[in-house]
């Protein structure tokens, strides 16, 4: 769920506030009329946070780019991709620029959430934890620096800061309806048996050629002996 935040400006000071305290994934800080060549600083009290300048943009496959993926050695933790800090900064080299953070890595980067439990009561249990955990009260103070350090006079900028929220709608087991069952079935079934029929086949037919080339060329000496 997508909301919007009330923020405190100071301008003369080029600094602005906001404070965050719900279960919350995504953090987006967008500013119009901005003052080129500065740097935008976005400071959190209350706990880190993850960044990265392509973070909410398409990568070269034209995938989104992730800040967490499984970490396929084990399969039991994550690799991230984003550094991870209480304080991130971008370059502002336009008059409108987007920040954005991920400040969980454990609620869901999406509307739904899939995870292991024993029973329905441990599956309650697990959701309503990681909900908990995500829940810090943080205060946020945004900076326009010079290359000097110092604060920059930011009058007429404008800035709107935006957060995805998280709560529990619903908590029951995941269910594959059986066409897609059937088609995930037939998928692969027909691809053991591809791979296990085919290359034999291919095998045996440039076995079957190359000994009919080998006949012909027998066939053509005792011709012409």
């Amino acid at each position: 769920m997508k909301a919007m935040l009330d923020v405190d400006e100071d301008p003369s000071n080029g600094s602005y506030y906001f404070e965050t305290d719900t279960p919350i994934t995504w953090l987006n800080i967008s500013i119009d009329n901005s003052p080129v060549d500065v740097t935008l600083e976005v400071s959190s009290l209350g706990g880190v946070w993850w960044h990265h300048p392509n973070l909410g943009l398409d990568s070269d496959n034209d995938m989104p780019f992730q800040c967490f993926s499984p970490d396929t050695s084990d399969y039991e933790g994550l690799v991230e991709y984003c550094s991870r800090s209480s304080s991130h900064s971008i370059e502002v080299d336009s008059q409108m620029e987007e920040f954005r953070g991920l400040l969980s890595q454990d609620l869901p980067l999406s509307g739904a959430w899939a995870f292991i439990a024993d029973n329905s009561t441990h599956a309650n249990l697990i959701a309503n934890s990681t909900i908990n955990d995500s829940i810090l009260n943080r205060t946020w103070t945004v900076r326009m620096i010079d290359s000097e350090g110092s604060v920059v006079n930011t009058s007429g900028m404008g800035i709107s800061v935006s957060v995805v929220e998280h709560e529990i709608l619903d908590v029951s087991p995941y269910r594959i309806d059986p066409v897609t069952e059937m088609i995930w079935g037939m998928t692969a079934l027909i691809g053991c048996f591809g791979v296990v029929l085919i290359l034999p086949t291919a095998l045996y037919i440039a076995a079957t050629v190359k000994s009919k080339k080998n006949a012909e060329s027998i066939k053509a000496i005792d011709e012409d002996e």
